[in-house]
């Protein structure tokens, strides 16, 4: 039993204590990505290891795993049920979360002893389940430099390339003494050398494909050494914090994100996002301001903690259109919009214009909610350098959702009055028993957990007793009203909520502060609060972000102008026959209702045009006539788009016509043969413009157009970017750099990684073709028997004959020569003759060295096949075998 105790001690240090190491290393990277910096991260390591120890020392005595794991489970569920029999409903929330925390940890510790004891290569599964939660980890942080991924990674390959050497020493009972115990040791720390120096070889070596990488992270959006500059010229604004990010870099506009997660702050900023023209008033001719949406973030990703965006949701509502790829005055119409919106009651078609600043993302489509229709529209030539770009927007929109129906009343009591017009509405919707099961499933689905439990314990709470529908959206609206007995909001709104006060709970837990703790939060806390509450009793609802629309001034009925300050989140719920409606449930902000400067003067209205030519420059201008051939088939005439049957080639008349090249103005000159040209003409009435004719065809009426053609404006398309080709000198200064797609950067991770796998696998061949190569360039007859010794050693053993406790001669008499029919037992008294003898050569000993080295391998062939033979030598797993044999085995005689 001593010996026994002795053996399990020895496996304590080298497989227990290594696991555990490389347990507490991976969770430091988890907590890092997942939880606060504050987090317990050595009770969670003493935890794993504590049911890593336990469990490897049971099972090395041969407990049965089964009769384990049933008392396992049975103190789990026990100690379960003993803490929510605790005192106070919060109390015991948090003791749960900790001991689920925990218990996990003991358990996944548990099975790793387990698999460590009882499973054959154990060690490749543990590797995978480390090796994607290391890289997962990473996925999830910010700093992508070459130095950081090495430095993440190396512990987990280490770990494997150790498990893999030390695993089949401790197949069998280790002798221990001082003086194997040394070599033991020595062994060990020279393979952690060697492993590191060929980590360190290979970073090197790959060093300028890592570049390649790391510099497309960095131009995906990962954080630079130049966040300070950048922070600084966004005017202090923060991405990491804020709602918005530039995802095209920083020569790009901002957009809101795509991912909307729960931050310990917010970052916002005052620059001028945007201004818009809403055509939309009540019928006295106030103006009725909506929202401005700019995504639908209906799913939550637990394992990240985030709003995000699902292309596989019902009914998607949601207009794909990128602004910057609609040719002026040419439009995209998505009709399926309005039906998915799911809603005919109160609605109507609102046109809109939206022009954008150079603060914000060319490619966002923001526009009151259910937008189908886009039109890229001119900016005037004095606003240009406010505004970049600007379209027209049609969307399908409820009367029920003008903002003084969804703006929270807390910033204005006198709204809750009027907004009782809208609930009166809303409570004819009953329940949900005819809404498409589909449908309803996905708006209401919840995440599994304590936390969520929590809070559904709380929606419930907040809605007892009540049936209606919008009922129990007015009750968690009032929750967020609510004051205590002096009087006081219980809820408030702040941009610096504050990290969570249970480090052992992950970054969830801050929504679970803001609504049992602190009630601290800002719009992003109270959407996500709000959408929990209300899919927890059955009503769908969607994470909704855009811009909070203020009607600040008298002075230009109908225009608004919005603030990075407006970046918004709040709730859409779902009412049958209504479609979706905004509710609003965060706390009055004054950042949003104050504009942070005063608002412009609004852009002039782009004059109308009769006609718009898709053409091509056949001819360039003439100096003096002014006019040019142009050939086109695509037109838009009066609104209508038309294709005709034929290109056509008409003269344009240039004379008083303003030119623009990628939206920015430039001359005639410009114009080349072959260009691509977007031509317009205005309505004038100083002009001879035909009139739309019911009943002719479109080709007709071209031929009645005036000749020439009078051309007001002419937008010269862009040509595609040409691919610089690196030239003969290898002047690489003047290549176009060309970023990895994720797709490439798979590819060459891939290729690294089957590079050393193969590598690996070669290795037995390899030690092969060495010692032949060795044996080749003997000088004498006695280096030629010691190197045809070691030959033959290594390949009768990947034959499969081991030598186990043999001397080389019982080795030779009872396991090689009887099975290949070689002559190695005579070899070998003449090999230990010539060793330990005085190396002198008897007659007949030359011969028999050469005839036994020259038939050996064909013995082995004949034997086995060539086929089994040459396989074996990629089983790395018998090589690692011959090479893990004590000296002592190999040179017992």
């Amino acid at each position: 039993m001593r010996d026994r105790f002795v053996q399990l001690l020895i496996r304590w240090i080298f497989i227990v204590l290594p696991t555990a190491v490389i347990g507490y290393i991976t969770l430091v990277y988890v907590n890092f990505s997942y939880t606060a910096l504050t987090s317990n991260i050595l009770t969670q390591s003493i935890y794993f290891g504590t049911g890593l120890l336990i469990a490897y020392s049971l099972y090395f005595f041969r407990i049965r795993w089964l009769v384990t794991f049933i008392l396992l489970w049975f103190a789990y569920w026990l100690i379960g049920k003993i803490i929510v029999k605790l005192p106070g409903e919060f109390d015991v929330f948090y003791a749960t979360a900790r001991f689920q925390l925990y218990s996990a940890l003991f358990i996944l510790g548990w099975i790793f002893g387990f698999l460590l004891v009882r499973v054959k290569f154990s060690y490749i599964i543990l590797f995978g389940i480390l090796g994607v939660s290391t890289v997962v980890a990473i996925s999830n942080t910010v700093d992508v430099s070459i130095s950081y991924i090495l430095y993440h990674l190396l512990p987990v390959v280490v770990y494997g390339l150790y498990m893999l050497f030390v695993s089949p020493l401790l197949v069998y009972d280790v002798e221990m003494d001082l003086k194997k115990s040394g070599r033991l040791v020595l062994r060990f720390a020279l393979f952690l050398i060697l492993v590191i120096l060929a980590f360190l070889f290979v970073g090197n070596l790959l060093r300028d494909d890592l570049k390649a990488v790391e510099k497309e992270l960095v131009d995906r959006g990962a954080k630079s050494d130049k966040d300070g500059d950048k922070k600084e010229k966004d005017g202090g604004y923060d991405q990491r914090y804020g709602l918005m990010d530039k995802p095209g870099g920083k020569d790009d506009g901002f957009k809101l994100k795509d991912t909307m997660k729960i931050s310990s702050k917010m970052s916002q900023s005052d620059q001028l996002m945007f201004c818009s023209r809403l055509n939309n008033y009540f019928p006295d001719g106030t103006p009725q301001p909506l929202y401005f949406v700019y995504h639908y973030l209906t799913k939550y990703d637990p394992a990240k903690e985030s709003f995000i965006r699902d292309a596989n949701v019902p009914y998607l509502d949601e207009f794909d259109a990128d602004p910057s790829e609609v040719a002026i005055f040419h439009s995209r119409q998505d009709s399926s919009v309005i039906r998915n919106a799911l809603g005919k009651k109160n609605r109507k078609v609102v046109e809109s214009e939206v022009y954008l600043s150079s603060n914000t993302w060319k490619h966002a489509l923001l526009a009151p909610a259910s937008a189908f229709y886009i039109q890229s529209i001119p900016v005037e030539k004095d606003f240009q350098k406010t505004f970049i770009s600007a379209y027209k927007v049609k969307s399908y929109v409820s009367e029920l959702n003008n903002a003084y129906f969804v703006y929270n009343p807390s910033a204005n009591p006198q709204l809750e009055s009027f907004q009782e017009e809208r609930y009166s509405e809303l409570r004819t919707v009953r329940d949900y028993s005819k809404v498409d099961p589909e449908f309803y499933n996905y708006y209401i689905d919840m995440p599994k957990g304590v936390i969520y439990d929590s809070i559904a314990l709380l929606a419930k709470k907040i809605t007892a007793g009540i049936v209606n529908p919008a009922d129990k959206v007015l009750a968690i609206r009032d929750h967020f009203l609510a004051r205590d007995k002096n009087g006081k909001r219980i809820f408030r709104y702040t941009l610096k909520p504050g990290t969570p006060s249970d480090p052992n709970i992950p970054n969830t837990s801050m929504l679970n502060d803001f609504l049992f703790k602190t009630h601290a939060g800002y719009c992003t806390y109270y959407a996500g609060a709000s959408l929990f509450l209300l899919r927890s009793v059955g009503i769908p609802a969607r994470f909704t972000t855009g811009f909070a629309t203020i009607n600040r001034s008298d002075k230009n009925k109908g225009w608004y102008w919005f603030y990075a300050s407006q970046a918004h989140a709040w709730t859409q719920v779902y009412f049958p026959g209504y479609g979706w409606m905004d509710f609003d449930m965060t706390i009055g902000n004054e950042d949003q209702q104050n504009a942070p400067k005063p608002d412009g003067t609004p852009p002039l209205p782009p004059p109308e045009p009769w006609l718009v030519l898709n053409a091509k420059a056949e001819s360039v201008v003439g100096d003096k006539s002014k006019r040019m051939d142009a050939t086109f088939s695509n037109i838009i005439y009066f609104d209508e788009k038309y294709q005709l049957n034929k290109s056509v080639t008409r003269s344009i008349d240039v004379s008083v016509c303003r030119v623009l090249y990628d939206k920015k103005d430039t001359t005639l000159s410009a114009i080349t043969a072959g260009d691509s040209l977007v031509i317009v003409s205005y309505k004038d009435e100083a002009k001879a413009i035909p009139k739309p004719r019911k009943g002719v065809s479109i080709e007709n009426q071209v031929d009645n157009f005036p000749a020439p053609i009078v051309a007001d404006e002419i937008h010269i398309k862009p040509k595609p970017k040409k691919e610089k080709k690196e030239d003969v000198k290898g002047d690489r200064k003047n290549v176009e750099e060309k970023g990895m797609s994720w797709k490439e950067m798979l590819l060459l991770a891939g290729k690294i990684a089957g590079g050393v796998i193969v590598f690996i696998f070669l290795l037995p061949l390899l030690y092969l073709i060495y010692l032949v190569i060795r044996t080749s360039l003997a000088k004498n007859d006695a280096t030629k028997a010691d190197a045809i010794y070691q030959t033959a050693l290594y390949q009768f053993h990947m034959a499969g004959a081991e030598r186990i406790a043999q001397t080389p001669l019982d080795y030779a008499r009872t396991k090689v020569d009887p099975v290949f029919n070689t002559s190695f037992y005579t070899f070998m008294t003449v090999y230990l003759r010539l060793k330990y003898g005085r190396g002198t050569l008897r007659e007949g000993d030359a011969e028999i060295i050469h005839q036994f080295g020259n038939s050996k391998a064909s013995a082995i062939r004949k034997t086995k096949g060539f086929f089994k033979v040459a396989l074996n030598y990629f089983n790395i797993v018998l090589a690692s075998r011959y090479f893990l044999q004590s000296e002592n085995e190999y040179e017992n005689q």
